[in-house]
C-alpha cells in the first residue's frame, strides 16, 4: 500500500501563492478590500499566450467566454484594455 501526502513546503508556497493572489485582486478591484474570503478553489490555466505585441488587442471573449461568466470577462477586459496605457 502506497501513501502520498503533500509537502509542507508545497502547501507552504499553495498559500503563499493564494494570498498573492487575493492581495492582487484586492489592489486591483476585482474584490473589495475588506471582502472576507470564504472559500478558495484551486484553478485551472485556461489559455496561455506570449509574446504578444503591444498593439495587439486582446479579445477575452474569444478566449473564456464559454468558461468565465459575462460580467467577469468585462471587467478582466477593461482592465486588460488599459495595460500600456497609463
Amino acid at each position: 500500500m502506497a501513501c502520498a501526502l503533500p509537502a509542507p513546503q508545497a502547501e507552504k508556497e499553495g498559500a503563499f501563492f493564494t494570498n498573492e493572489a487575493i492581495r492582487q485582486a484586492q489592489n486591483s478591484f476585482l474584490i473589495p478590500k475588506d471582502a472576507t474570503i470564504q472559500k478558495v478553489q484551486e484553478g485551472i490555466q485556461l489559455a496561455a499566450y506570449e509574446s504578444i505585441p503591444g498593439n495587439q488587442r486582446i479579445n477575452l471573449f474569444e478566449i473564456l467566454g464559454e468558461h468565465v461568466p459575462p460580467e467577469v470577462v468585462n471587467n478582466l477586459q477593461a482592465q486588460v484594455d488599459q495595460v500600456g496605457k497609463q
